[in-house]
């Protein structure tokens, strides 16, 4: 049996991001939007060149890519500083924005190992609580964040104007916290 290596390593170039942001999105996400007018608008949103020239003038905001075999298999977006809630101490969060996977490299257990790496990573920048967001209709992924020792904290709504090409009916989203000890 071949033994299977896993790394995390950051990404500091859009070509990269870009290329996984799309090969992870689209096998799982295409079905949330009305068309694929909404789909482009999310890429770009999100992973297009002024959106990510932004994310690499925030100082807190870093890219990883997930490894398996020498291989992108996945990636995080990461947030340093940034509360679930309003009135809390920053420095105090982490927000895993994003952590998506090509399809071939969903089951393998790599989102638990890719979220114990965050918890780690956590802790060496002085950290102690982390936390996502994800759709209340994703019952499953949910379920893996609790078993990672997520909790729910909140509910919230993505803004009806501004998501109006996203499905309404999928629209809500939970708030979940993990605290490091």
């Amino acid at each position: 049996m071949i033994e299977n290596s896993f790394e995390i390593q950051q990404l500091n170039d859009f070509e990269t991001i870009q290329d996984l942001g799309s090969r992870t999105y689209f096998p799982h996400y295409t079905h949330l939007w009305y068309d694929t007018q909404g789909i482009e608008w999310y890429m770009e949103r999100c992973f297009g060149d002024n959106a990510l020239k932004a994310d690499f003038e925030n100082p807190d905001l870093l890219y990883f890519a997930v490894r398996l075999n020498g291989k992108n298999v996945g990636f995080l977006k990461l947030v340093k500083h940034k509360t679930p809630l309003e009135n809390q101490p920053k420095e105090s969060f982490l927000y895993l924005e994003k952590i998506y996977f090509l399809k071939e490299a969903t089951g393998l257990g790599l989102g638990q190992k890719a979220m114990a790496w965050v918890d780690e990573q956590a802790r060496q920048w002085g950290i102690n609580k982390v936390w996502l967001m994800a759709m209340n209709s994703s019952l499953k992924t949910i379920q893996s964040y609790e078993k990672a020792g997520f909790v729910k904290i909140a509910t919230t709504r993505l803004d009806d104007e501004v998501f109006c090409r996203l499905r309404a009916e999928l629209r809500g989203m939970v708030v979940l916290q993990k605290e490091l000890f």
